[in-house]
């Protein structure tokens, strides 16, 4: 169980603290069930509601090593392999539904190869690629301890060897 002031990733919604633990007082909320309020690290007004056991949309962060080796390994991750332009988008959502940075990077790669591919963007790919990257960076972020500038310069290094 978490901790209040404890960091956690939120889907991939990014990083919040857990700010309270308890029941809500809520019409919706089942008054018998715990939650824990979280409160986004970047956004003030940005608040979330989660049954403490719920463990498949929350987790902690990963560590400091398994972020570096994350970063050094970009590169290496494979790209999805879709078979079937219709349930691309599903694919994604499979893939990303675990809410493991390691998948976010392999869909990232997948939007990337394909757009240099393609020489354009689908809004599909673009709406991914946004809430990816928004997740993983930060994640990435508070873990390491560095600016945008410098994990994108760190990603983008990294992605150039696509």
């Amino acid at each position: 169980m978490l901790s209040r002031g404890d960091a956690v990733v939120y889907k991939c919604r990014g990083m919040y603290k857990v700010e309270e633990i308890g029941t809500l007082d809520f019409s919706f909320a089942d008054s018998k069930k715990k939650y824990y309020t979280l409160q986004s690290i970047e956004n003030a007004k940005d608040k979330a509601y989660v049954p403490t056991d719920d463990e498949k949309n929350i987790r902690r962060p990963v560590s400091f090593e398994e972020a570096k080796h994350l970063l050094d390994c970009v590169d290496k991750i494979e790209v999805l392999s879709v078979k079937n332009e219709k349930f691309r988008e599903q694919e994604y959502k499979d893939c990303i539904s675990d809410f493991r940075p390691e998948n976010w990077v392999r869909v990232l790669r997948t939007l990337y190869t394909r757009t240099k591919r393609r020489g354009s963007m689908t809004s599909m790919d673009k709406k991914y690629q946004m809430l990816l990257e928004h997740a993983l960076y930060s994640e990435m972020q508070y873990v390491l301890g560095i600016s945008a500038a410098e994990l994108s310069r760190l990603l983008t290094s990294n992605l150039a060897k696509i």
